[in-house]
């Protein structure tokens, strides 16, 4: 057998390659791991060799790229880390003074305790400064900015002090900068001549870094009352920092905001499953060029989450350093896409006719097994309910009597118990509500498929989708997008799409207006601008409530809201009436 190249091993024992490596210092990680250790999955010297070379050209890729993340990792951790001076405060005049004091001191002091001074070197710096002293005391004296200016400089670079001040505040700082070095040169003489001068503690500023902001804003976050924007707030905020950096408050700039923004403008949809599938960060994702995200998102997810938290940061942190400058204000979006591209409109007669009344539908209305596909559209139809809110109801705690006035309802709330593998949400607060069910689905026997799934103890309203991650609808969404396509309904018109159940929302409300029925809003969720009942005589609305009304108003009734919904009738349509739970023998 030839002889193996340099990585390439084989086990004795089972006869099987591997390919090794011993990672190198600079990639170790926490874990303690030392050495890169894969199997080949062949026994065939040939094909060994042939994949070695593969994946040790892959390794070393990876290396590579593992170096250059943690390259541009202290690359930017160095430059996050400068304090910026843009405006000078008396301040930060004596906090630079005293630092430029005590960097002299405490390293003329550091060689004294470690012994390298010798004492022709002290003669040396004796006969220097003796020498300069006279110059700085000059300078000073008639604020020659040609002298000072290049030494403030080159000690505001080396101590990462970022300088935009203007020529004025230079001055200042200069003049500054030349008495502190004149009082530091006095010591050092002072010191060789082996008097007792101490080194002076640094003032420094209290830093706090915008990772604390941030988990001081989360952890104070009303969540139980914004549940669908605490969870964007969560989401945001950590790839806030990501981008920006976590660096001390009092370094964060507009041009940090500014840059943040540029990167999400250049996100494509659901960009987080491209980092996670391909294990790149936030700014590798922008990079790819692989689309934009909708005006919406950027407005109503990222704008939206960033604008109250600079607000409530200036407020909380600027007393420790938060500028009180930054904004969103003029920030916009910058792709290309159109508001409402992605907008699903309501179906129009001919497709309702094709999705209720055509061959598939039938099918579905006489398979035991096949029920759940013949419920979900029709539910979504006669409710406008969400597809996840649909999904997740569970028929033992969430299909209920109103006690009042007898009628039954759809219960969607987060709270009720849920089914296994499922974890409840609403988008909104206005989300969770009682939804009347619709007397043409009592009609079709809907109460009845209800109770063959109670008596089965069964926790989902369509078993037979499966949840996904802990989220009802993940099979029933995919099933129902299929199913337009197949029948021949989909339509990808921007601004006018028939994609998913969300079209059902639109055809409910499209329905009502033109029936000239009020808030119909109240049935599907949305946070809504209530009409007052009592100004609605004959579909004529006479204006709307004040906002103290609607605040007190809260849910309507039950029975309000099912005389709403009754309204809304599709009186053209012949739906099926499905056979029985029961059949199926479950």
């Amino acid at each position: 057998m030839p002889p193996l190249p340099t990585g390439l091993v084989r086990n004795n024992k089972n006869g099987r390659y591997y390919h090794r490596r011993r990672i190198p210092e600079d990639l170790l990680q926490a874990d303690g791991k030392k050495e890169h250790l894969k199997s080949l999955k062949t026994s065939d010297y040939r094909v060994a060799v042939e994949r070695f070379h593969v994946a040790d050209a892959k390794l070393q890729a990876d290396w590579r790229k593992l170096r250059q993340r943690k390259a541009d990792f202290f690359a930017a951790r160095h430059v996050q880390a400068a304090t910026v001076l843009r405006e000078l405060t008396a301040e930060d005049i004596d906090r630079i003074a005293q630092h430029v004091e005590a960097a002299a001191l405490a390293g003329d002091e550091k060689r004294r305790e470690t012994g390298t001074y010798d004492i022709s070197e002290i003669a040396d710096y004796q006969q220097a400064y003796n020498d300069v002293l006279p110059e700085m005391k000059a300078a000073v004296a008639v604020g020659d900015i040609e002298v000072l200016g290049p030494m403030l400089r080159q000690f505001l670079y080396l101590h990462r002090y970022d300088e935009q001040l203007g020529d004025s505040d230079f001055r200042r700082l200069a003049i500054a900068y030349g008495r502190a070095v004149i009082r530091t040169n006095e010591k050092l003489l002072r010191r060789y001549e082996g008097e007792d001068v101490p080194t002076p503690k640094t003032a420094c500023l209290e830093q706090h870094l915008l990772s604390e902001v941030i988990k001081d804003y989360i952890d104070k976050y009303q969540a139980d009352k914004f549940e669908a924007m605490y969870k964007k707030v969560c989401a945001v905020l950590p790839m806030f920092q990501e981008v920006v950096g976590n660096k001390p408050i009092h370094t964060l700039r507009q041009t940090d905001i500014n840059r943040f923004f540029e990167v999400v403008n250049k996100l494509p949809p659901r960009w987080k499953d491209v980092a996670r599938q391909k294990k790149l960060t936030v700014l590798e994702v922008a990079n790819l060029g692989l689309g934009e995200m909708a005006p919406a998102t950027f407005e109503g997810t990222y704008k939206a989450v960033i604008t109250p938290f600079l607000s409530t940061a200036r407020t909380n942190w600027q007393d420790k350093g938060f500028p009180t400058t930054l904004t969103t204000e003029m920030i916009r979006y910058t792709g290309s896409r159109e508001e409402g591209e992605g907008h699903q409109r309501a179906f129009l007669p001919q497709e309702l006719e094709r999705l209720f009344q055509g061959p598939e539908m039938a099918g579905f209305a006489k398979q035991p097994d096949e029920l759940h596909m013949f419920w979900l559209p029709h539910v979504g139809l006669h409710t406008g309910a969400r597809v996840n809110e649909l999904c997740q109801l569970n028929p033992m705690v969430d299909i209920l009597k109103d006690e009042r006035s007898g009628i039954w309802y759809l219960n969607i709330t987060p709270q009720s118990e849920a089914a296994d593998s499922v974890k409840k949400t609403v988008k909104t607060k206005s989300s969770r509500r009682k939804v009347p069910i619709h007397s043409q689905l009592i009609k079709m026997g809907f109460l009845d498929y209800v109770d063959e799934l109670k008596k089965q103890g069964i926790k989902l309203l369509f078993p037979g989708f499966s949840p996904g991650k802990g989220r009802a609808a993940t099979e029933a969404e995919k099933w129902f997008r299929q199913f337009l396509r197949d029948i021949g309904l989909r339509d990808d018109t921007h601004g006018a799409k028939i994609v998913g159940m969300h079209a059902f929302r639109s055809t409910l409300l499209s329905r009502a207006a033109n029936l000239g029925v009020v808030n119909a809003e109240s049935i599907t969720g949305h946070a809504q601008s209530m009409t007052n009942l009592a100004q609605a005589q004959d579909s004529i609305v006479a204006g709307e409530v004040s906002a103290v009304v609607k605040k007190y108003q809260g849910e309507l009734d039950v029975d309000v809201k099912s005389a709403i919904l009754e309204r809304i009738v599709f009186p053209n349509l012949e739906f099926f009436t499905p056979v029985r739970l029961s059949s199926t023998g479950r």
